[in-house]
């Protein structure tokens, strides 16, 4: 179900904090990037409300270019205007989290597989490169880092696929999906160094091994086998229950 709406000051959260300095920056483009950042990264959180008197004051512009911002915001479905025109970080739809997962593990196979055929060597090393640094970043236990890389490697292999449709897609999967992964894997403390190593760092390898030979079937297991270590945890997390933690006796 997704998130109730709640709009002026009873939104959850608020976009600014009284008494910050206002940043200036380019107008539209920068309070674009800089809110689409906080909000896949949930700095900001769902249904925080996006106020833009406030927004106005925080960027040093007038109301213009935050509202620009915010349509260009709303057309990717990170923000969601109410009734009254006013604006809240888009809620989660919880009942489309099953399709957002069927979707994307399509796309990791689909692309895996085709970027086995299609990449270029040059695309084969900075797919090396961004492993190497999210392998870094799986041993010291940064989540949000991880997160980020997790997107930009699946999006060089879908770069690599040859097909620029499939690349557009993962984008927009990857994009909604960050907001989706930091909500359910942040919390890394309860995986050993054996589930990280393995899960983490040994899947997307495989992936690796797979599209420098050459050798589309494997990519193409190699991509579902790291899409299984996350959709578990993810479909785990959405089957817990509370009352399976009370004890009666």
């Amino acid at each position: 179900m997704a998130q109730s709406e709640r709009s002026g000051r009873n939104a959850k959260g608020s976009a600014t904090k009284p008494g910050r300095k206002p940043v200036r920056g380019s107008g539209a483009d920068t309070v674009y990037e800089t809110l689409r950042t906080e909000i896949l990264t949930l700095k900001m959180e769902p249904s925080t409300l996006l106020d833009e008197t406030d927004l106005a004051e925080r960027f040093g512009l007038s109301r213009s270019p935050i509202r620009e911002a915010l349509i260009r915001l709303a057309a990717e479905g990170l923000v969601k205007t109410l009734r009254n025109r006013s604006s809240i970080v888009a809620p989660f739809d919880m009942i489309a989290i099953p399709s957002f997962l069927d979707a994307t593990e399509l796309l990791y196979r689909l692309t895996a597989r085709l970027a086995a055929t299609n990449r270029t060597q040059a695309q084969l090393h900075r797919i090396k490169q961004i492993h190497d640094q999210h392998s870094v970043a799986t041993r010291e236990r940064n989540m949000a880092l991880m997160v980020r890389l997790n997107r930009e490697f699946h999006l060089e292999i879908a770069d690599a696929s040859g097909n620029a449709f499939y690349a557009n897609w993962m984008r927009q999967l990857l994009d909604q999906g960050q907001r989706i992964l930091g909500s359910y894997l942040l919390d890394v403390s309860e995986l050993d160094d054996h589930d990280l190593e393995s899960h983490w760092i040994n899947a997307h390898w495989s992936i690796v091994e797979a599209i420098e030979v050459r050798d589309a079937d494997a990519a193409e297991a190699a991509g579902r086998r790291d899409f299984d270590t996350i959709a578990v945890r993810m479909r785990e997390r959405l089957t817990e229950r509370p009352s399976n933690r009370l004890s009666l006796s």
